[in-house]
């Protein structure tokens, strides 16, 4: 699609969009991939379910003489998102949890477990205090509350300043990322010694590869680094023009990706050489999510233009041109089929990639 109303028009026909009172800073798909929750500034959660009733994919037609694909506009509007209840006094960011859920803290002590239509239900267990921050893995949850870091009612450790907490994919480990470093427990057997990683920085964000071989985080300090499970060493990228809010590992092409550059940022894992991939422009990338099953990272601009990439190649498709608000939040559903984004104007939309969009 060379004529850029083609692809403005792209956007147009492929995605559900909508105004949030305030924007969303953070996007959870459920590991179902059925719905996706919107966390907004103000604490308020909004939730949307990934079927469409009128589906883009439902909507590609094929030309009989030339084989040519169109999509046809949308007959019906895209349902509205569903609020949330119980959200006042959250204090976490939302994760998904279970099978077709998520779950958020709050400053009671309690964590919540929210269903996809937006109905919230406290678990039992609670808390002395206010809980910064949660993670989950099926159904199994944890959490901080002060220093204090909790594997289901268990106390594991006490840290100081306590930033990031993920489980690795497979659920196996739980990470937590403070201020002496990075720190990883079985989860089997939390009682025993963490494995610990000195880092040059204090890390802000924790990023597991698919794989669990390495995992990435973002630096206070700028730039990021990536922690090797194996050798339990850390590879060390900076010299940012803006702070690294997002980084991603792309498993095709087995290459690390982050944003705060004027072009995807991106490194061989093998060799650590630079990757080609996108465009060189004026404007920083305030965000990048790269998509689980396809070669493809998507690009967020600071004045709010969004882009494809394929990572080791020059090439860009244009989304959606700049709204003049940089995007705020952006992820990919594990399907590979969903892009949800947000943006700084309140702004959020759910993207859905027809199966005919890529040869692959």
């Amino acid at each position: 699609m060379k004529d850029e109303r083609a692809h403005l028009q792209l956007f147009d026909l492929i995605a559900r969009d909508w105004a949030l009172e305030s924007p969303a800073t953070a996007i959870s798909f459920n590991s179902a991939d059925t719905a996706v929750a919107f966390d907004c500034a103000d604490g308020t959660i909004y939730l949307a379910a990934t079927k469409d009733r009128d589906s883009s994919n439902s909507r590609v037609r094929r030309a009989v003489d030339t084989g040519r694909l169109t999509i046809a506009p949308r007959a019906k509007p895209a349902a509205p998102l569903k609020p949330a209840d119980f959200t006042e006094g959250r204090t976490s960011k939302v994760v998904a949890h279970g099978a077709t859920g998520f779950a958020f803290a709050k400053a009671t002590g309690r964590i919540n477990a929210l269903s996809p239509g937006g109905i919230s239900v406290h678990f039992a267990i609670k808390a002395p205090g206010p809980i910064s921050l949660i993670a989950s893995h099926d159904a199994i949850v944890a959490y901080v509350c002060g220093d204090h870091v909790m594997l289901g009612a268990e106390t594991i450790a006490i840290l100081p300043d306590i930033s990031a907490i993920a489980f690795s994919p497979d659920g196996l480990t739980l990470a937590v990322a403070h201020a002496d470093g990075i720190s990883r427990w079985t989860v089997a057997a939390p009682q025993d010694a963490p494995r610990h990683t000195p880092l040059q920085g204090k890390p802000t964000t924790i990023i597991w590869r698919d794989d669990t071989a390495q995992v990435a985080l973002c630096l206070q300090s700028g730039g990021f680094c990536v922690v090797d499970i194996a050798t339990n060493t850390a590879t060390y990228h900076g010299n940012f023009p803006a702070p690294v809010r997002y980084v991603a590992f792309a498993m095709h092409t087995n290459t690390v990706i982050a944003s705060g550059a004027f072009r995807v940022a991106a490194w061989s894992m093998a060799d650590n050489s630079d990757v080609v991939s996108g465009k060189a422009g004026l404007v920083l990338i305030d965000a990048i999510a790269t998509c689980p099953t396809r070669n493809l990272v998507a690009v967020g601009y600071a004045n709010g233009l969004l882009s494809l990439a394929e990572i080791g190649h020059p090439a860009e498709i244009l989304l959606r041109e700049d709204t003049g608000a940089g995007i705020t939040a952006m992820a990919w559903s594990g399907c590979g089929t969903y892009l949800a984004v947000a943006g700084a104007d309140g702004s959020a939309a759910l993207i859905e990639f027809p199966d005919s969009m890529f040869k692959s």
